[in-house]
């Protein structure tokens, strides 16, 4: 518990804000996972939001259904129910809660994109907005606490789709004309990857809204998403991360309408390069994933 403990020390000042006030109401309690039944929260659609994203996050622990809960479920939970709790409450009196520290170099630089899309979107999109802060937060709450690795990893990929699905909600796609009589469409769809990364920018999201905008208006009921890497790392590792990129496009086209069934995923490593290169060479142009769309 001693991960737990050391993160939950930074809502000491949230959680006494929040017990004052339900202290002047008359309760008693000074625990926050106990006030959320009774509590309605005021304040923007945003925070609103949060406090329902927040809640559901803390009442998950322990639960036994086969959604967040049961990814969350873990040993060493009191305190990570604790912290999610007060955080819903901070949200509930209409005060916005900051997402959480980062831990290293690649959550920092979550964050900062976070902060970013929250100050562009927050108001236009709070439900988008809300999710991928919340997703954030448990992620960083998890990994503090080593009994909840597997749950950190699912809230890290459920950020990298929000977070994603927030941006292109920001910076929508604009649709240019087809010109008349117009080609047919392509069947192919790439999207790239940063080095050593599966996560999707909101430019590559818009790759993806194209190919299911193609599948809907040609009626192609297959697709199939094949992961690649460039050649720098292991071979080995390389397969592994191969297949990341391609279950990542595939919950992403999934989130946007396309059946899960009628999706073959794979993952080829190194293998079929764009560009041939030497080995331990990072080559942009090979991490990727291509979407092919067939009748």
């Amino acid at each position: 518990m001693q991960g737990a403990h050391r993160f939950f020390n930074r809502f000491a000042a949230g959680l006494a804000l929040v017990l004052g006030g339900l202290a002047l109401a008359g309760c008693a309690s000074t625990s926050s996972l106990d006030q959320l039944a009774g509590t309605t929260p005021t304040g923007s659609a945003f925070t609103q939001q949060l406090f329902k994203n927040y809640a559901y996050l803390a009442n998950s622990f322990g639960s036994g259904d086969d959604g967040v809960g049961s990814v969350l479920l873990g040993s060493d939970t009191d305190d990570l129910a604790e912290a999610f709790a007060t955080k819903a409450l901070i949200a509930a009196r209409g005060s916005e809660p900051e997402p959480e520290p980062s831990i290293d170099g690649d959550s920092g630089t979550a964050r900062e994109r976070l902060i970013r899309a929250l100050n562009d979107g927050k108001d236009q999109f709070p439900v988008e907005a809300a999710r991928a802060q919340t997703d954030y937060d448990c992620w960083m709450l998890n990994a503090a606490v080593e009994s909840q690795a597997d749950a950190a990893a699912h809230c890290r990929e459920s950020f990298d789709r929000s977070i994603a699905l927030l941006e292109s909600r920001r910076h929508p796609v604009a649709m240019a004309p087809a010109p008349a009589p117009a080609p047919p469409p392509t069947s192919d769809y790439t999207v790239y990857f940063d080095f050593d990364s599966w996560s999707l920018s909101g430019e590559q999201l818009g790759v993806l809204q194209k190919a299911i905008a193609t599948a809907r208006a040609g009626g192609q009921s297959r697709i199939t998403v094949v992961g690649h890497t460039d050649t720098s790392g292991s071979a080995d590792y390389n397969q592994k991360l191969s297949l990341k990129r391609a279950n990542i496009v595939t919950e992403t086209l999934v989130d946007m309408g396309a059946r899960r069934e009628a999706i073959q995923v794979s993952g080829v490593g190194e293998s079929d390069l764009a560009i041939q290169t030497p080995d331990g060479v990072r080559e942009p142009k090979n991490r990727r994933a291509v979407v092919t769309l067939q009748p």
